[in-house]
């Protein structure tokens, strides 16, 4: 990757590598997860403090086998199946990992590994198939010509009855092209005793695609935002563009809400039924936008709440503001959140109108049913009361109140 940050923790689509895998596993009902940490540990630790990890430190890093070894502790009296999964893959999806164990268990395996058929497998260990099944896996480095024209890969994901995997842990060696302890070599280990192992082939050839390059996450980052366009295509959501529009894993869309071009939503947005986002918007942290609002060209929403039927077309800058019902936002409005030290709060209350280029510095409320006029400046800790219009630089009552 040519940097100093930890591989896991380059984002794609918005998240970090990491984040992929622990979120699948954990949709596909794992309750227990251990991430084996090595180089730059301390900032992966960091990075996924308080997420529900349990972190076994990897050192020296000698191989995938001597990994897993790094675990025993951590699975002391553990008599179950483990997913042995790639920090690096985010592609994995938990419909595969609920396939994965559910073969396992019904096949009578101890362990099954993840396959996919590549058209071009360069990079990958093949598996290697005989008459009674997998027979072996062997990575690229050490395979001769006849095994590397083999297009079924190894994805590096697998299912393992535990108490197996720890029998064999000690049998491994560094005897390779690496001089490493491969995991792949469990696979000859249970076999040579007897013991039943299982590939099985997944229906989506990308969840194979680790990240060692930035060439690497830009396709992973693709193929992410792609699967989750599609998801929302599905859910009744219109995306107009779907090569220009950013939608973050987390994020929520209503029923009918139509995402015009060049949309990014960033982080775990909330958007309602029936609502019109862009062109050209960008809504990041937790903002909740609420059922048929509009939210539209070249607007940012950060960490802000706008309520039902409200309008911001044009121009506007709306950061931690709460937004009631029915508030219209014309052009160039700014909710002015930060004095350079802290982020304040702007309160709009319902049916307010915001007249264009209006300027609110936060902390600041305009209460329901009030306005302000074209250009005006709402200095802070002021409160434009209901029914009032406020105008000028700064801003105070329109001698003729709003009726």
């Amino acid at each position: 990757m040519k940097s100093e940050m930890p591989k896991v923790l380059f984002q794609a689509n918005g998240l970090p590598l990491l984040w992929y895998p622990v979120d699948a596993a954990r949709r596909a009902g794992v309750t227990g997860m251990i991430a084996i940490v090595g180089a730059g540990r301390q900032a992966v630790m960091d990075a996924f403090a308080g997420q529900g990890l349990d972190f076994v430190v990897q050192e020296p890093q000698l191989g995938t086998g001597h990994a897993v070894k790094c675990a025993r502790e951590a699975l002391t009296g553990f008599d179950g199946y483990v997913f042995v999964l790639c920090g690096d893959a985010p592609l994995i999806r938990p419909e595969t990992l609920s396939a994965l164990f559910e073969h396992t268990v019904s096949s009578g395996a101890v362990c099954t590994v993840l396959t996919c058929t590549l058209d071009e497998p360069t990079g990958y260990g093949r598996v290697i198939r005989g008459r009674h099944g997998v027979e072996r896996i062997v990575e690229e480095k050490d395979a001769d010509d006849a095994q590397k024209a083999v297009r079924e890969i190894n994805s590096g994901t697998y299912c393992f009855h535990w108490r197996d995997l720890d029998s064999v842990l000690d049998k491994i060696t560094p005897v390779n092209q690496q001089g490493e302890y491969y995991l792949t070599d469990a696979v000859e280990l249970f076999i040579a005793d007897g013991k039943r192992v299982e590939a099985f082939i997944s229906d989506s050839p990308d969840e194979a695609l680790g990240v060692n390059s930035r060439s690497q996450l830009a396709l992973v980052s693709r193929a992410l935002r792609m699967r989750i366009v599609e998801h929302w295509l599905f859910e009744g959501v219109t995306i107009v563009d779907p090569s220009s529009t950013f939608i973050d894993a987390r994020a929520k869309i209503g029923l009918d809400t139509v995402i015009k071009p060049f949309v990014v939503i960033e982080g775990p947005v909330t958007i309602g039924a029936g609502c019109s986002i862009g062109p050209f918007t960008h809504v990041r942290g937790a903002s909740g936008i609420g059922d048929r609002a509009a939210v539209g060209n070249f607007v940012e929403v950060k960490e802000s709440h706008i309520g039902a039927d409200s309008r911001a077309k044009h121009l506007a800058f709306l950061g931690d503001a709460s937004i009631g019902d029915d508030v219209n936002i014309a052009a160039g409005v700014i909710t002015a959140n930060s004095d350079g030290k802290n982020i304040h709060v702007t309160e709009i209350g319902d049916g307010a109108t915001i007249g264009a280029g209006t300027i609110l510095v936060a902390p600041t409320s305009v209460a329901p049913h009030a306005a302000t006029g074209a250009g005006a400046v709402v200095t802070k800790n002021k409160i434009v009361p209901p029914g009032e219009t406020w105008v000028g630089v700064p801003a105070a009552k329109l001698e003729k109140d709003r009726q």
